[in-house]
């Protein structure tokens, strides 16, 4: 059993979404770093919230007739935004790919699955910097794909899988 999307999943990515755009306001240069973490894994979280599975503890072991919810797991695990997007429901790919392209027409990259891909390694390279291997980012590219996840997800009816 699993929500599409996850809303709890969807307020944490939500929440490091703000908290990268607060840090990028800072004035200050070493928030950049923060900054870039948290953006790479909030795009994690909005993809994982629409692969999430929900685990369900057994009423007999609680005592009670009532089924409680035990954990949430993704369905997909790893940090690669490509292979959590290639991981969903091809419906879902679809209709994000679709509302991509109605909305952000004149994009670097054509397609969302390009968007994400370029994204790949980001989170691992950023927090670990010092080992040499961050690559560039435009952080407003970046910022305009969580805010494209953020309103799609949020205004996207609720299904069950």
């Amino acid at each position: 059993m699993r929500p599409i999307p996850d809303s709890g999943v969807l307020n944490e990515a939500d929440a490091f979404r703000q908290a990268s755009r607060m840090l990028n306001a800072c004035s200050e240069t070493m928030m950049s770093v923060p900054a870039v973490v948290n953006a790479a894994f909030a795009l994690e979280l909005y993809l994982k919230s629409l692969n999430i599975e929900w685990q369900v503890a057994d009423p007999a072991t609680l005592g009670d007739r009532k089924a409680r919810l035990a954990s949430r797991k993704p369905l997909q695990t790893g940090h690669a935004p490509s292979k959590l997007f290639g991981a969903l429901d091809q419906k879902i790919r679809s209709e994000l790919e679709q509302k991509y392209q109605e909305q952000h027409q004149g994009f670097a990259r054509a397609t969302l699955e390009q968007s994400i891909a370029s994204y790949d390694g980001l989170f691992q390279d950023w927090r670990y910097i010092f080992e040499g291997h961050a690559k560039a980012v435009d952080l407003s590219e970046l910022f305009a794909v969580l805010a494209f996840f953020s309103d799609t997800l949020k205004h996207m009816p609720q299904q069950w899988a």
